[in-house]
């Protein structure tokens, strides 16, 4: 998902459902078997999830600790250059399988999230033509 679609669905979504929630053609919470509250909170919580994976894509504080970290341990061992390509290499995957892992987590908590119901009006609210 693009950047700018993750900062602004929120923000989007809410205003969007503001300005038209007087409108009789307009989908409506109660239609869909939930509450405007309900879906407030969901949107929230989504967009909190989304907001994680795109700062991991910003900031690499994280993994650039984890890559440095095993070229620090390593160098007590020496100061050869097979030991340096040994930590680089051990602080690649390291970094990589942070990115994996993290990713998943966002995964399985946006999975374990996951509405049918939520999803079907948010759809229609997306959909909605003003």
């Amino acid at each position: 998902m693009p950047a700018k679609y993750l900062t602004d669905w929120e923000h989007s979504i809410k205003n969007k459902i503001e300005r038209n929630k007087e409108c009789p053609s307009f989908p409506h919470a109660e239609d869909y078997g939930i509450t405007d509250k309900e879906a407030e909170d969901y949107i929230y919580d989504k967009q909190r999830i989304l907001d994680r994976a795109e700062e991991r894509q910003k900031k690499f504080v994280v993994p650039g600790i984890i890559l440095v970290m095993p070229v620090i341990i390593l160098s007590g061992f020496g100061n050869s250059t097979t030991i340096l390509f040994i930590g680089v290499a051990l602080g690649i995957v390291f970094t990589m399988l942070y990115f994996v892992i993290m990713n998943a987590l966002d995964k399985s908590q946006l999975k374990k999230l996951h509405d049918e119901k939520i999803e079907r009006y948010i759809n229609a609210v997306e959909r909605f033509s003003e």
